[in-house]
C-alpha cells in the first residue's frame, strides 16, 4: 500500500513538472512569434473631413488595418478637433495622443522650423531632393523627433505656398514694395522675416484662428499655406491669391514613441510600409494637385495674381539675400549652408 502511495506521488509530480514546462515553452513562443495584441490609435490631423488630406490619411490608415490583419484600427480626429497642431504634438509627446498628420511645431524646437524655411526650393523636383525621406534634412528631422519621444514614419508633401488676401494687394509683382497689409504669419522666424521682407506687417496667430481672425479684420490676409489650404479653410475669404512659392509645405505623419514600440513587428512593420506608400503616392500627384485648387480658388470667386518665372525668381533671392542670414541660426546652421549651397 505504502509503495503504491508512493508511486502515485510520483506519476504526480512527474506530470505537474511536465505542464510546468510545457507552460514556459508555450509562453517563450508567444513572445516570439504569437500574434499581435488589437490596438486603437488615436491620429488627429488639421484638415476638413472630405479634403484631400484627410483622404490620404484615411487611404493609409484602411492599408494599415489590412497590412496588420486587423490588428490595428484608428479613431481619426479632423480638422484640429483634438487642439491647434502645436498643442497636439506635445499631446503625442506624451502618449495622450497617438499619432499626428501635420506640420512641426517650433515651439517644441525651432530647428522644425527648417522644412518650412522660406524658398529652399523653386520647383518639385528641387523639393524631392530636398525634402524626401531619406534626404539630409528629413534625416535630421526624424533625429529630433527620436529625441522629443516621437517616431516620424514619413514625411508628407503638400504644395509650395502663397499670400492670401482679402483686400487688395499693392504692386503683388514687387517684392520690393510696402504694402503694409496686416497678414498672419505661423509663429516660426521664417515665415514672419519673409513678411516683412516683402512689405507686409506680420501677425503671428495659430492657425485655428486665421478663418476667424480673417474674418474679423483683425488681419486681411495669410501666408503660410498654399492654394488646397486656403481652398479648405477659407475660400470665401480669399479675393486675391498670390502664388509666389515662398516655402514648400511639408508636413510629418508622426507616432508616440513609447507607443510605436509597444506595438509588435508586424504592426510597425504596417505602419512603416503604409507611410511609405502615403508619401511616394503624394509625390506623384503633388504638383498637378496644386494647380487643381488653385483653379478651385479662381472658380470660386478669388483674383489669381500671375507671376512670370523672372518675377519668383526675384522673390526668391531677395529673401535668399535678407532673410537667410536671419534664420539659419534657428536651425542646425552648418546644415543649412550644407543644402542651400549653391542656391
Amino acid at each position: 500500500m505504502k509503495r503504491l502511495i508512493a508511486l502515485l506521488v510520483g506519476l504526480v509530480m512527474v506530470f505537474s513538472l511536465t505542464a510546468c514546462g510545457g507552460s514556459d515553452s508555450g509562453s517563450a513562443g508567444g513572445d516570439e512569434g504569437g500574434e499581435s495584441e488589437a490596438v486603437t490609435l488615436t491620429l488627429a490631423h488639421i484638415r476638413p473631413e472630405g479634403s484631400s488630406a484627410d483622404l490620404a490619411i484615411k487611404e493609409f490608415c484602411d492599408e494599415v488595418t489590412e497590412l496588420s490583419g486587423g490588428t490595428i484600427t484608428f479613431e481619426i480626429y479632423p480638422a484640429s478637433q483634438l487642439g491647434d497642431y502645436t498643442a497636439v504634438f506635445e499631446r503625442v509627446m506624451i502618449g495622450d495622443v497617438d499619432m499626428q498628420f501635420a506640420t512641426l511645431p517650433t515651439s517644441v524646437d525651432k530647428f522644425f522650423g527648417i522644412a518650412n524655411a522660406a524658398y529652399l526650393a523653386s520647383n518639385w523636383e528641387e523639393a524631392k531632393e530636398m525634402f524626401a525621406t531619406g534626404s539630409p534634412i528629413q534625416d535630421a528631422i526624424t533625429e529630433k523627433l527620436d529625441e522629443n519621444g516621437v517616431t516620424g514614419l514619413c514625411m508628407y508633401p503638400l504644395y509650395f505656398g502663397g499670400i492670401a488676401l482679402g483686400v487688395e494687394p499693392v504692386d503683388p509683382t514687387n517684392p520690393d514694395a510696402k504694402s503694409g497689409i496686416k497678414i498672419r504669419v505661423p509663429s516660426m522666424t521664417s515665415f514672419e522675416k519673409t513678411a516683412e521682407a516683402l512689405g507686409y506687417l506680420g501677425t503671428p496667430l495659430p492657425s485655428s484662428e486665421t478663418f476667424t481672425s480673417m474674418q474679423t479684420g483683425v488681419v486681411d490676409g495669410a501666408i503660410g499655406m498654399g492654394a488646397e489650404g486656403y481652398y479648405s479653410n477659407m475660400a470665401e475669404l480669399v479675393d486675391y491669391y498670390l502664388p509666389i512659392n515662398d516655402h514648400f509645405e511639408c508636413w510629418n505623419l508622426i507616432i508616440n514613441k513609447d507607443k510605436f514600440e509597444s506595438l509588435s513587428a508586424e504592426q510597425q512593420e504596417a505602419l512603416r510600409t503604409a507611410a511609405a506608400n502615403l508619401e511616394a503616392k503624394r509625390w506623384e500627384v503633388g504638383e498637378a494637385e496644386t494647380e487643381e485648387y488653385i483653379k478651385k480658388l479662381e472658380e470660386n470667386g478669388t483674383v489669381i495674381v500671375e507671376f512670370t518665372d523672372e518675377q519668383l525668381k526675384a522673390f526668391s533671392d531677395k529673401i535668399h539675400e535678407e532673410v537667410w542670414p536671419q534664420i539659419k541660426d534657428d536651425f542646425d546652421a552648418d546644415l543649412f549652408d550644407e543644402v542651400t549651397k549653391g542656391k
